[in-house]
C-alpha cells in the first residue's frame, strides 16, 4: 500500500509566519510528525487578516496537518524540554534571528551535543555571520534589497511597490525542503547530521532568472509578457517579445503594417503595437481572439481577478488545487493542497485534517516522542513551561 515519503520522520518546528512554516507545511504534506513549538503569544500570524471565530487563513494554509505544542522558553524547565525533544527529532527548523536560539540555550552547538544526527535548518535575512545578521528581515524587506522592486517597478513604468507574492520567504521554504533532504541523505550515508545556514538574500539571488543582466551591467529592459485589452472587456496576458507577436499577426493573420515608408524605430513599435491592439479588439468575441492566438501557437492566460473565481478554473479544479477542511474552531474552511503528485506514494491533507490549537498536543506529543508520564508534563504546565488554550 502507498505510503507518504517522510512517514516516520519527526520534525520540531519553531519557524513562524512564511518563512520555515511553508517548509515544514511541505514536509508534514509528505508524510513527516510536526510539531510545531508556538510561544505563549502566539504565532502573529494567526489572528491576520480575517480570521473570524477561528485561526487566519494565512495561519491555516501554512501550518495545518501539524501538531502543536505551546512552550515558554523562559520558564524553567522549558530548556530542558526542548533538549529532549531534540534528541528524538530528525530535523529541527527555526527563523529567529542569529543568536536568539543560543541565548536560550538551545542553539546547534546544544541540539547537535543531545543529537549528532539530528539535522537543523536555520532561515534568516542575510545568514548567520553576515555583516547585516542581526537585522530586521521580512519578505519586502528583502525584495527591495534584492533589486527586485526597483526591476519590477522599471519594466512596468510605475510606482515601486512590493511584490504581492512572499517570494523570499515561500522560496527560502522550499529550498530548506532542498536542503534538509540532501542533508537526511549524506545522514543516511555518514551516521551524521548537520547545520543548514540558509539566508533569505542568496535565495533570492539564486531564483532570479534575470541575475545575469545585473552581473553583466547590462539591462535592455526587455518588453515582453505584455497585458493586452482582449474583447468583452476582459485583459489578456501573451508571453514573448512584441516583434515576434507582430511577425505573427501580420504574417499568418493578415494583419498590415500601417507605418509609413522611412518612419524610424520609435515610430514604427507605437504603430505596429497600436495596430495589433485594434486587431485583437476587432474580435467578434474574447473565444475568437484566443483562438486565432491558438493558432498562431502564441502562448496565452487570461488576465484573471484576485478572488475565488481564480479556483474555479477547469483546469485548477482538475487538479484539486482547493482541499475542504476544519479549522481550530470546528468551522468549514478551504485551503491549498498539496502540489506533489506521485505515481506510487501520497502527499497532502484530507478533509479530516484541522489546525491545532495553540498547546493542543502538549500531553498527546510528550508521551509519543518522549513517553513522558502524567506527572511529569503536569510539573511543566505548573511551572508554566507548557501553556495550552
Amino acid at each position: 500500500m502507498a505510503d507518504f515519503p517522510l512517514a516516520g520522520l519527526k520534525v520540531l518546528d519553531f519557524s513562524r509566519v512564511v518563512a520555515g512554516p511553508y517548509a515544514t507545511r511541505m514536509l508534514s504534506d509528505l508524510g513527516a510528525d510536526v510539531l510545531k513549538v508556538e510561544p505563549p503569544e502566539g504565532d502573529v500570524t494567526r489572528k491576520l487578516g480575517n480570521p473570524g471565530e477561528g485561526v487566519s487563513g494565512y495561519y491555516l494554509q501554512q501550518n495545518i496537518g501539524k501538531r502543536n505544542i505551546c512552550v515558554d522558553l523562559k520558564a524553567p524547565g522549558a530548556r530542558d524540554l526542548i533538549l529532549k525533544l531534540a534528541a528524538e527529532a530528525d530535523i529541527v527548523t527555526e527563523n529567529f534571528r542569529p543568536g536568539v536560539m543560543d541565548k536560550f540555550g538551545i542553539g546547534w552547538e546544544d541540539l547537535s551535543r543531545v543529537n549528532p544526527r539530528l539535522i537543523m535548518l536555520s532561515i534568516s535575512g542575510y545568514g548567520q555571520t553576515g555583516p547585516d545578521r542581526k537585522k530586521a528581515a521580512y519578505a519586502p524587506v528583502l525584495h527591495a534589497q534584492s533589486g527586485l522592486i526597483a526591476r519590477q517597478a522599471e519594466i512596468g513604468e510605475a510606482k515601486p511597490v512590493d511584490i504581492q507574492l512572499a517570494v523570499a520567504d515561500s522560496y527560502s521554504s522550499l529550498h530548506g525542503v532542498i536542503a534538509i533532504l540532501s542533508a537526511l541523505r549524506v545522514r543516511d550515508q555518514s551516521g551524521e547530521g548537520q547545520h543548514i545556514d540558509l539566508a533569505m538574500i542568496s535565495v533570492l539571488h539564486s531564483v532570479d532568472d534575470y541575475a545575469y543582466w545585473a552581473l553583466d551591467d547590462d539591462w535592455p529592459k526587455p518588453e515582453e509578457n505584455s497585458v493586452w485589452d482582449a474583447p468583452e472587456g476582459r485583459r489578456i496576458l501573451i508571453t514573448g517579445d512584441m516583434k515576434w507577436i507582430w511577425v505573427m499577426f501580420s504574417t499568418r493573420d493578415g494583419l498590415v503594417d500601417p507605418t509609413p515608408a522611412g518612419a524610424d524605430i520609435e515610430t514604427k513599435v507605437r504603430m505596429r503595437r497600436e495596430a495589433m491592439e485594434q486587431h485583437m479588439l476587432d474580435h467578434e468575441s474574447f473565444d475568437a481572439l484566443t483562438g486565432t492566438l491558438d493558432r498562431l501557437n502564441l502562448a496565452w492566460g487570461e488576465v484573471h481577478p484576485f478572488g475565488p473565481a481564480v479556483y474555479e478554473q477547469p483546469s485548477v479544479k482538475a487538479l484539486d488545487v482547493v482541499v475542504d477542511i476544519t479549522d481550530d474552531a470546528g468551522n468549514a474552511r478551504r485551503t491549498i493542497q498539496s502540489p506533489y503528485r506521485f505515481s506510487k506514494s501520497k502527499s497532502g491533507i484530507d478533509s479530516n485534517a484541522r489546525t491545532a490549537k495553540r498547546g493542543e498536543h502538549n500531553v498527546a506529543a510528550l508521551r509519543d516522542w518522549l513517553d513522558m508520564g502524567d506527572e511529569e508534563i503536569s510539573a511543566l504546565a505548573e511551572s508554566k513551561a507548557l501553556i495550552s488554550d
